[in-house]
């Protein structure tokens, strides 16, 4: 099914708003640079309060800016990197949401 036409998405993804933008990386390649909408649950528990809907950390953005992207990619948003767990999970209308996770922290085993 087409998208509509008419739906401009840059009026809600306005970094001069409420937007952030997300670096997608794969390796050492940057795989795409997207405005879109955080939503980190963990960061709303710290002030209080706690949405159970979604558990994880999440990047709502226009579907055209991550038709590359895929599970295993990064994403450095506010400073903070997080793991792309799976495809980008598509809405029909235009729009898509990355589910993301924390990147694997390797150790040290031998201190």
């Amino acid at each position: 099914m087409p998208h509509p036409d008419w739906e401009d998405l840059s009026a809600f993804f306005d970094p001069d708003e409420f937007a952030t933008q997300a670096v997608i990386t794969r390796g050492e390649e940057k795989v795409a640079e997207v405005l879109g909408i955080f939503d980190d649950p963990n960061e709303v528990a710290r002030l209080g309060e706690y949405d159970l809907d979604h558990p994880t950390p999440r990047f709502t953005c226009a579907e055209v800016g991550v038709a590359g992207i895929e599970a295993g990619d990064v994403a450095t948003i506010e400073g903070k990197a997080f793991d792309v767990m799976e495809s980008p999970q598509l809405d029909g209308t235009g729009v898509a949401v990355l589910i993301l996770g924390t990147p694997n922290v390797v150790y040290n085993a031998g201190l």
